[in-house]
């Protein structure tokens, strides 16, 4: 259900904007705003100089009204460059803010939870319209000022005649009436929205293109697209037809109004009561309250569209920041005693089951622990809570006795190298999509290649034109593509860029590599964790399905349904002649 906002919601949201403008450029911001009003009580004073010329001295009036005119023009062109100063300026100021605010989340239960999906979604669809608003609140504070102006001009001609503006408060309050209905559309078209797009990424990006084809899913494709697509229409054509339902009713009530006061100004001045200048003067201003309704409904409705997305900022921000907060504590230089897991669960938001329960484990200093099991068995969940990426549910992880709720959680993370099978595949230049494992020795030639050494990764590096300098993906000018299992290699390299981890995070990174070469690279890792071990005190953490790789880890934990079903040695377990026992064996047979 499309939640609304409160009061208090809204005026913190425009405090945020004007905060924001007044950072941008305070200057171009008191300008902007201060023109904006000037203008407006210009335009109203058209009416004022017209009646001079009917009613009174015509030089007085012309003057009068040729100074008017000039003062809008030039007030308009000063306060058209401060808005554009303002909004590019602010723009710049919003996008920095945008593109900090998904990635500086630690943990990633944020970016799996269908709801704030959705809430970014809607965000990403209507973002544009943040750098919308501080213009249209300048606008909408120039019409607040030029219907004052007008009301007060009219009230000098005839008290009654104040009736007119109030005429115009029914479509302005119809406005955020029409306004809501479109936000609560657009969030009910959010989840449709994200499946339409999802399925055109599918068909057109390589990996699914394939599978589209070979299965001829493209009439299944363009079922589903379809299907959600007339949801999305469904939402928006209804908050249409009830927006338009709405507006009009207002507009009824306006011209009403408006027939009414022209005809009490046609009364007056056919008994003598008023003036023909007066006359001028009420035409005139019942004229622009008409063009004001018309326009500051439109104006209204845009500022109000701009204020949702600045909402949905706003909120995102929250989110993001109270995932953000973690506790304070330093991380250990050196570890010295290791990790625990105490009682440790962890359920994922829906989910009927825990993938995780109950883990009680040890990883000591200096150790290489190796995590196996079948498919949803709890690998990389595990995986994810030891870097910090999700919180448990319940229990607790220590790192060196310190709970790692109370660590600052960007710093343990800054000591922690990672390599994982859904890794990313930056196109960038090779040297660049490497160093960014450390950042720090970006510029470091030597350190990218021991890297790629240690990842069994140069015979990528000798396949390819210009070596460090090659451009990663086809989609770039002189872009080259990757096979997967070399994408995986450069992302195993990235991870051996840290030059002392405390922890060292291997999940399944050579999966699309042959047994054999995984094999050897586990063994390349085996011991390079023992020359850390005595350095950092490193603990290393191989996760893989392939039970032959692990034999030289010091523990090996096997996980089953989510539980610690054994851990010892790889000769232990055989002896124990348990589960790792019985899945070796099969393994094993299946390669003979």
């Amino acid at each position: 259900m499309p939640r609304r906002t409160s009061m208090s919601e809204n005026l913190r949201v425009i405090t945020t904007m004007l905060q924001m403008a007044w950072r941008a450029d305070r200057t171009a911001a008191v300008l902007a705003f201060a023109l904006a009003a000037l203008q407006a009580v210009t335009q109203s004073a058209y009416g004022l100089w017209l009646k001079f010329i009917v009613d009174g001295p015509l030089a007085i009036g012309a003057v009068g009204g040729v100074i008017s005119i000039a003062a809008t023009v030039a007030i308009a062109y000063g306060g058209q460059r401060a808005q554009s100063r303002l909004r590019d300026h602010t723009r710049y100021l919003m996008n920095g803010q945008i593109l900090n605010l998904v990635s500086a989340a630690p943990t990633l239960e944020l970016h799996e939870n269908p709801e704030h999906l959705n809430e970014l979604y809607a965000f990403q669809r209507e973002g544009y319209q943040l750098s919308q608003v501080l213009p249209r609140m300048i606008e909408l504070c120039a019409v607040t000022v030029q219907i004052i102006t007008t009301a007060v001009l009219m009230v000098l001609v005839d008290p009654l005649l104040l009736a007119l503006p109030l005429f115009a408060v029914p479509s302005l309050l119809i406005t955020f009436k029409t306004s809501r209905i479109f936000r609560e559309s657009g969030e009910r078209a959010a989840e449709p929205g994200r499946l339409a797009e999802h399925l055109v990424e599918l068909t057109a990006t390589p990996g699914g293109a394939k599978e589209v084809r070979l299965f001829r899913l493209q009439a299944e494709m363009l079922r589903r697209f379809q299907r959600a697509h007339q949801q999305i229409r469904r939402f928006h054509g209804q908050a249409q037809l009830q927006a338009a339902g709405w507006s009009l009713a207002g507009r009824l009530v306006f011209i009403a109004g408006y027939a009414a006061s022209i005809a009490l100004v046609v009364r007056r001045v056919a008994v003598g009561e008023a003036t023909i200048g007066e006359a001028a003067l009420i035409a005139v201003l019942a004229g622009q309250v008409l063009g004001l309704v018309s326009g500051s409904g439109e104006v209204l409705q845009l500022t109000i569209r701009g204020l949702v997305a600045a909402n949905r900022f706003v909120r995102l921000q929250d989110l993001f920041g109270h995932a953000t907060h973690s506790g304070d504590r330093p991380v250990p230089q050196r570890l010295e005693h290791g990790i625990s897991l105490r009682d440790v669960s962890y359920q994922y938001d829906g989910a009927a089951q825990p993938s995780l329960r109950n883990i009680d484990l040890d990883l000591p200093a200096g150790s290489t622990v190796a995590i196996v099991g079948e498919n949803g068995a709890g690998k990389s969940t595990l995986v994810k809570l030891l870097a910090g990426l999700y919180n448990p549910t319940t229990g607790t992880i220590t790192i060196d006795a310190e709970n790692l709720a109370s660590i600052d959680r960007t710093h343990w993370q800054d000591r922690i190298s990672a390599a994982f099978q859904d890794h990313a595949r930056f196109e960038l230049l090779v040297r660049e999509a490497v160093a960014l494992g450390d950042l720090e020795n970006a510029d470091n030639d030597p350190k990218v290649l021991d890297a790629l050494e240690r990842a069994a990764a140069t015979d990528v590096l000798t396949a390819l034109p210009r070596g460090l300098d090659t451009q990663l993906g086809s989609g770039w000018p002189a872009g080259v593509d990757l096979s997967g299992g070399q994408w995986q290699k450069l992302a195993i390299a990235r991870a051996m860029m840290r030059p002392a981890p405390a922890l060292l995070l291997l999940d399944e990174p050579s999966a699309a590599l042959d047994p054999e070469t995984e094999h050897q690279l586990f063994e390349a890792w085996t011991n390079a964790a023992h020359a850390l071990r005595e350095r950092a005190g490193t603990i290393t953490v191989l996760v893989s399905h392939r039970f032959s790789t692990v034999r030289m880890a010091d523990t090996i934990v096997v996980l089953h349904h989510g539980k610690i079903a054994e851990h010892g040695s790889h000769k232990d377990l055989l002896q124990s002649n348990g589960l790792y026992a019985e899945l070796f064996n099969l393994q094993a047979a299946a390669y003979r």
